[in-house]
């Protein structure tokens, strides 16, 4: 049992103590997998017959429940371990096949396991995910992979392990997503109040142009006067294109005004005046720019192409791709958001959905300059993307081109004595605007003693590691202590290391 009690004196006790108990957590996880894929030892069932422990083959048949290179077990072995964890046989069955999988055929993440250093639900995931590839094809996903899932937040990892299962097996893949295309629909279920749940499954560039179909409406409806929020707007907006006239003439009327900001309207103030005009989103009359042409007669061809592309929404995605993947035709795309896709998938979406395709140059992190002013400029912003597409605070997920471009340490103008280039890769890290004022008005603290590598140091002293890599826990102790006095005179990793040596 534990010790319920959490009677402690400070917030660094209670941090110590938080701590602790998810490693113990972990570690209690971890040994139920290890146990699991013993059970199954305890359990096996050599098909050739030379082996059969107590049990009798005619009453229990050997099943390989794992996947390529894992050993058979008897069929009846998940029906007591599923007792003894108070689960039914299905459940206690894939525990023995998470298990195998892991052991068998994820060597590195199976080492994870044995340390006590990786949550099960995670390896579980990545035995399901390969379970499908060969033993080879495994192994070389574990190698690949295996040592960031202690480093990375599982969204970010979990994008790695379907991108790296992709490539494996390129073939597969395609037949997985031909099945998936058979699986597409729309489905409505009732809700409470009146309301419907919709539920559309579908490609992903039909979705992607709807969502920014339904963005752009909720923005006109702001731009109209409808003081909503943004959700509730985006609900009316779906109203709006059952409505394909009235969607259509709303698009055209506003296809001038795109660049306008469209900022969230203020909530409402309980001492302000009723509005006196109806809402607009209620209007369902439709403008005559829809009804007919100036002759009266029906709208021609160049008229209604100009009106099909003033209410195209603009849609910007940044797909990345190597010069390998281009030259041999066939390889992975990774965009800045979701998860990776084939080139033969990206070339299909591309002309399904008719998108303008703009070839960017190659952009160099480190060949970038830095600047004197404060002001991240453009070529800035791309470059720190490109080298730090994530936000950079311990185990961020965030991944957007809008996010906080932080000075490390804080801009000093020029005219006030600041030195010259503080504006600069070694000097910048994105953050979320929660995080930035963690760091920045907060009693978090962060270092950068070397371009792209930033030290965190919490309220309570606990230190972490962050690279484009991952995050790492590095605890509290003398020994991050040191390290983060270290960060603050050293000028670079190696100087560091000098110092310590020395």
């Amino acid at each position: 049992m534990f010790d319920p009690a959490v009677e402690v004196a400070t917030a660094a006790q209670l941090a110590e103590r938080i701590a602790d108990a998810h490693a113990r957590l972990v570690e209690a996880e971890c040994e139920e997998l290890v146990l699991a894929a013993a059970w199954a030892d305890a359990h096996y069932l050599d098909p050739d017959g030379t082996r059969q422990h107590e049990f009798a083959p005619v009453v229990e048949r050997s099943v390989a429940w794992g996947g390529d290179g894992c050993p058979p077990v008897s069929e009846h072995c998940a029906l007591e371990l599923g007792a003894l964890r108070g689960t039914g046989a299905t459940t206690a069955r894939m525990l023995i096949t998470d298990a195998l999988d892991v052991r068998h055929r994820l060597p590195r993440l199976w080492a994870l396991v044995r340390a006590g250093s990786v949550r099960q639900w995670q390896a579980r995931a990545v035995a399901q995910a390969t379970h499908a590839l060969s033993w080879d094809q495994a192994v070389a996903v574990d190698a690949r992979l295996s040592g960031f899932l202690p480093l990375l937040p599982w969204p970010r990892f979990r994008r790695l392990l379907t991108a790296a299962v992709l490539d494996a097996d390129p073939e597969a893949a395609r037949e997985r997503a031909e099945a998936a295309a058979t699986s597409v629909g729309v489905w409505a279920f009732e809700g409470e109040h009146g309301l419907k749940t919709l539920v559309a499954k579908a490609s992903s560039g039909d979705v992607t142009w709807f969502l920014a179909v339904v963005d752009r409406i909720a923005g006109i409806l702001a731009l109209e006067g409808d003081r909503g929020t943004a959700d509730v707007r985006r609900a009316k907006a779906v109203g709006v294109l059952a409505q394909p006239a009235r969607a259509l003439a709303l698009l055209v009327a506003h296809a001038g005004d795109e660049d306008r900001r469209t900022s969230e309207p203020r909530p409402a103030d309980p001492d302000d005046e009723p509005d006196p005009r109806p809402d607009p989103s209620l209007d369902l009359r439709v403008p005559a720019v829809l009804g007919a042409g100036r002759d009266g007669g029906a709208l021609d061809d160049a008229t209604l192409a100009r009106l099909a592309r003033a209410a195209r929404p603009r849609v910007v995605l940044h797909l990345h791709l190597s010069d390998a993947t281009l030259r041999s035709g066939e390889g992975l795309v990774r965009p800045e958001h979701g998860d990776a896709l084939t080139l033969a998938q990206l070339r299909e979406w591309l002309v399904d959905t008719g998108c303008s395709v703009t070839v960017r140059p190659v952009v160099d992190p480190v060949a970038t300059a830095a600047v004197d002013a404060y002001e991240v400029p453009g070529r800035l912003r791309d470059a720190l993307v490109l080298r730090h597409p994530v936000d950079v605070f311990p185990f961020g997920q965030a991944t957007s081109r809008t996010l906080d471009a932080d000075h490390t340490v804080p801009f000093v103008p020029l005219d006030r004595g600041g030195p010259p280039g503080q504006t600069g890769l070694h000097n910048l890290g994105p953050l979320t605007r929660r995080h930035h004022r963690a760091v920045t008005a907060g009693r978090w603290r962060r270092r950068q003693p070397v371009a792209g590598t930033y030290l965190f140091r919490s309220p309570t002293g606990f230190v972490f590691a962050v690279t484009n890599q991952g995050t790492l826990r590095l605890g509290r102790s003398a020994f991050t202590d040191a390290l983060w006095d270290l960060a603050a005179s050293a000028g670079t990793w190696e100087e560091a290391r000098l110092s310590v040596a020395a």
